[in-house]
């Protein structure tokens, strides 16, 4: 199960407060024992030398004096045949060390801690006598040390549980403040309209990651708006293209139907239709390629496909509109020239570039139709002697639908999506298209795509 982000937060911190705190508990507290013991240990060490001298010059009876009934410092004085000969009155009989322990203070000295409390820290010196060594022993009882232990351990505890409900508590509020206008941006996403979601959500004045996280949503929302507006748009006009020549067809064929027609007639009504019919193919084959390019379907790139056979093609195709005004079809091209990609799909972009060229270019002008290689692309370009495109047409001549206000209009026979047609295949291709003017007038066309030679495979 997923945990609530706020929850998480919280979490988190009173996991990270919990281990610090016990961390720093720890190092506090050897801290105090560390200094208290460094206290002890000089009192301890200095007292125990000072006796064993006293013990090396004057004999094991000058101890006696040394040993004050409830003094901090507590005096064992050990016989070097393993027993007490003298020891403080708060001292257990039986004295503190058993006799490995004895024997390794004997040799070397040193500090211990006995007792399971521990009850006592002491320092054992040895002190050479004419009977033997003797060994001092100092010390000193823990029921301070471990009373401020448990002081000093439960203070920590009890703070460290206050700091955690504190600390917990104020993450808690933290991350609902912090979290607040997230879930504001929620609910207005929320409420937002499926078939209108132009309204922006507010941005808050904090300048902060939630105020970017806004702007960017707005942004997102902006460009979901203005996709939606083009897609009605689109379908919009594409209904009315297709209903054009649906139109003529159903009036034809009920024209053909209520009353009696000659054989000439009849034929001229079912060419008529087969127009109307080829049109609707035509609309109907741009808008799938449309709808491929609006969805990012990948392109399949064939390797090495040759340009020159496209090319000759395509000017066949054309070349019954073109006796009809006149127009002679020009193709260069390299006849070596290949590359990977869709060859259908170009063929395409010819024939609707050839035919905007050859219905808009004057009877008896010159249609140009090339490809060539230029600096890692290849380039197709077609121009004419037409009027060419109207000033500020060009930079729109690709949006769907688009018709310059004269010269090239639906009347011509085009549908507005030609262009938009090409521009979505060469991009398909990882290419580009631009229109512009020659400088004699004619319209020209220019489509580039990576010049691909040894590649198969899809590119999107």
């Amino acid at each position: 199960m997923t945990l609530p982000i706020r929850v998480r937060i919280t979490a988190a911190y009173l996991l990270t407060v919990a281990v610090l705190t016990a961390f720093g508990a720890a190092v506090f507290t050897d801290a105090v024992h560390l200094g208290v013991d460094r206290r002890l240990d000089g009192q301890l060490r200095s007292r125990a030398v000072r006796l064993a001298r006293e013990v090396q010059r004057d004999g094991p009876s000058a101890v006696h004096a040394a040993t004050p009934a409830n003094s901090i410092l507590l005096t064992e004085l050990i016989h070097p045949a393993v027993r007490t000969a003298t020891f403080s009155p708060d001292l257990p009989g039986a004295g503190l060390l058993d006799p490995d322990q004895q024997a390794s203070l004997r040799r070397a000295g040193g500090f211990r801690t006995v007792g399971p409390g521990p009850d006592f820290r002491l320092y054992g010196e040895p002190a050479p006598a004419a009977d033997g060594v003797w060994l001092v022993v100092i010390a000193t009882p823990l029921r301070e040390e471990n009373a401020l232990s448990d002081t000093v351990s439960g203070l920590l505890i009890a703070s460290g549980l206050v700091v955690l409900v504190l600390g917990g508590l104020s993450a808690w509020l933290l991350a609902g403040a912090a979290l607040r206008p997230v879930e504001r941006l929620r609910r207005e996403v929320a409420e937002m309209s499926e078939s209108d979601p132009s309204s922006p959500v507010r941005v808050p004045a904090t300048g902060d990651e939630v105020a970017r996280l806004a702007e960017t949503m707005n942004n997102l929302l902006a460009r979901i708006s203005m996709a939606l507006a083009q897609q009605r748009q689109f379908v919009a006009d594409a209904s009315h293209e297709v209903r054009a020549p649906l139109a003529n067809l159903r009036i034809t064929l009920e024209l053909a139907r209520t009353r009696a027609r000659t054989t000439d007639e009849l034929a001229d009504a079912v060419r008529a239709c087969e127009h109307e019919v080829i049109r609707l193919g035509r609309l109907v084959d741009d808008l799938l390629v449309l709808a491929a390019a609006d969805e990012r379907v990948p392109v399949e790139r064939l390797p090495e496909q040759p340009l020159s056979p496209l090319l000759e093609a395509a000017a066949v195709a054309a070349a019954s509109a073109a006796e009809a005004k006149d127009i002679t079809l020009r193709v260069a091209s390299d006849p070596d020239l290949a590359a990977a990609l869709h060859p259908g799909l170009i063929r395409q972009v010819l024939d609707n570039l050839l035919g905007n060229a050859v219905r808009h270019a004057p009877d008896g002008s010159q249609v140009s139709v090339s490809a060539t290689a230029r600096d890692g692309s290849l380039l197709l370009e077609v121009t004419d002697e037409g009027p060419g495109f109207p000033d500020g047409f060009a930079e729109h001549a690709f949006e769907r639908f688009r018709q310059a206000g004269s010269g090239r209009r639906r009347g011509d026979g085009g549908s507005g999506l030609g262009l938009a047609v090409v521009l979505a295949i060469a991009r398909a291709h990882g290419g580009e298209a631009e229109a512009g003017n020659t400088p004699a007038g004619g319209g020209v066309v220019r489509v580039s795509v990576p010049l691909i030679r040894d590649a198969g495979g899809q590119s999107s």
